[in-house]
């Protein structure tokens, strides 16, 4: 069995939840709290294989390399630091959304 990694969701992924959350919402509440979930579930399963999505962003430090998992119609952008064992999730956004060039 693969080992597992320790997934973290930083401030500005949460906000991004939060902001995607509150748009659905105005809508439909029961839609919201369904897209909330599965792409909570969605980051959380990173702790196994979190290598299987695609590079976004190549970096010479393998812990900077940005990956990019699809939950449609969002993005989910993350890191993967294989000595501290942790998935960093640092953003989510709508897949219409101008995609970022560059992360923090």
């Amino acid at each position: 069995m693969p080992e597992t990694y320790r997934v973290i969701i930083v401030a500005e992924a949460i906000d991004n939840l939060n902001g995607i959350l509150e748009y659905i919402k105005q809508d439909s509440p029961q839609n919201a709290a369904k897209t909330f979930n599965r792409l909570w579930s969605h980051c959380q399963s990173l702790a196994i294989l979190p290598r299987r999505h695609e590079v976004h962003q190549h970096r010479k430090a393998s812990a900077l390399t940005v990956h990019s998992m699809p939950v449609p119609p969002f993005i989910v952008y993350y890191r993967v630091d294989d000595h501290a064992r942790t998935v960093r999730v640092i953003s989510v956004r709508h897949g219409a959304q101008k995609q970022p060039r560059r992360f923090k």
